[in-house]
């Protein structure tokens, strides 16, 4: 009876939605520390090239928890999902996953202040790392599968250069797991996934000038950015970091594709294990 109380509830808050099916679920600050106004115009920037709207839903299965360190120069200011583990105890291996991480202060204050490739931009290889903002979006295709994008922005000390990072997660609610891109595309699936991108990419090329100098995404890059997707109800959404297929200051982390322009390599046919019903 508790697992169809739990199934149930799960089905209600994920059929929630918004216009576009692309929902934020109820947001529950834990912590919080006032934040300082400076990079301000940078973040309304960063929302806005992903769409951030956040909306209020009557639910807690997912909360917001706030992490706020400063230590010298460097302030990290995160923002993370939480899944509440009462609902159901392998929620456990979501929030261990950020835990371990994003959180452990050490690890992030060495990968920021240590990591030579925060920036595509070779005139900020040496400039001093001022701040690093998490935030995140959800979406929902069904009451299975939750797709979680975190982003990642890093502010330098030099006036308004900032660089974005981007990680899709893509999990689980009955089994408690990650899934990635084997679990819902065919084998040798990558030729037609690479091509379909690469026609999305020309056809925005063509239709949109801030696309103009973008480039064609090549098998490498794919290959290291084939995990770092997110789906709604309409559309998956593979998401590529600074210089990655586009230029820094045109603004494009992302490219969509249609879920049934995809049918042919999705796993769709065993109701058992697939993820993305139609």
């Amino acid at each position: 009876m508790k697992k169809i109380i739990y199934i149930s509830l799960v089905f209600s808050l994920m059929s929630c939605s918004t216009v576009n099916n692309e929902n934020n679920f109820d947001t529950i600050n834990e912590s919080s520390k006032p934040q300082s106004t400076s990079h301000d115009l940078l973040l309304k920037k960063s929302n806005s090239l992903l769409g951030v709207n956040k909306k209020s839903l009557s639910n807690s299965l997912i909360s917001t928890r706030s992490f706020y360190k400063e230590e010298d120069s460097l302030i990290l200011d995160y923002k993370y999902p939480y899944l509440n583990e009462e609902y159901n105890p392998l929620f456990g291996s979501f929030n261990t996953f950020v835990e371990v991480n994003y959180l452990l202060n050490e690890q992030s204050i060495r990968d920021v202040l240590q990591n030579s490739d925060l920036s595509c931009d070779s005139l900020y290889e040496n400039v001093e790392r001022k701040r690093r903002n998490i935030d995140y979006k959800v979406y929902s295709k069904n009451d299975r599968l939750l797709s979680v994008l975190l982003y990642k922005t890093n502010y330098y000390d030099s006036e308004h250069h900032n660089s974005f990072m981007f990680k899709g997660l893509n999990y689980d609610l009955n089994q408690g797991r990650f899934i990635g891109y084997e679990d819902l595309f065919m084998n040798n699936s990558e030729t037609i996934l690479l091509f379909k991108l690469n026609q999305e990419l020309e056809a925005r090329i063509e239709g949109q000038d801030s696309f103009n100098d973008c480039w064609k995404l090549t098998k490498d890059k794919f290959e290291l950015f084939k995990n770092n997707f997110v789906i709604n109800s309409e559309y998956i959404k593979f998401y590529f970091d600074d210089c990655t297929v586009c230029p820094t200051y045109s603004g494009n982390y992302f490219l969509e594709i249609p879920l049934e322009e995809l049918s042919l390599v999705l796993k769709t046919e065993d109701p058992e294990t697939t993820y993305l019903r139609f």
